[in-house]
């Protein structure tokens, strides 16, 4: 069987779904079971950032070549280091919208851009199958 990876889990309550281009929080707490939600809708390159980051970046550094290489140029886009900082700015701040770290996507200068989170789960299903319909697989 083959799977494709559709989304991730970032910590708790957090999860990222690829094909909406959405970034969804649903939290409950309390003895009555309140819940809180919010919704990030991610621009086409922002969302491929956001992605190569979460693929790339969670286990060793992203230089900022490979990134303007692999999200501008590789998509006909121009690149640049003002617009990658830009994107990623922009970026972060609507991550801490929804409660995750305001670094969470962080530099270390001269080495590259590495996730802050260590609870980020890939989410799959079955190649070619309605996500909606099937069952979500982790690694």
């Amino acid at each position: 069987m083959e799977y494709q990876i559709f989304g991730f889990l970032i910590g708790k309550d957090v999860r990222l779904d690829i094909d909406s281009r959405r970034l969804y929080r649903i939290s409950s707490y309390g003895t009555e079971r309140d819940f809180i939600f919010g919704t990030i809708i991610f621009s086409e390159t922002m969302m491929q950032l956001f992605l190569y980051l979460l693929i790339n970046a969670r286990n060793k550094k992203v230089t900022k070549e490979e990134l303007m290489k692999k999200i501008w140029e590789d998509n006909n886009l121009s690149a640049s280091p003002q617009r990658l900082w830009q994107v990623l700015t922009a970026l972060n701040i609507k991550l801490a919208s929804l409660g995750l770290d305001e670094n969470f996507i962080f530099n270390t200068k001269g080495q590259g851009y590495q996730v802050r989170h260590y609870d980020v789960i890939p989410l799959y299903c079955e190649k070619n199958r309605d996500v909606s319909a099937g069952l979500i697989y982790t690694s």
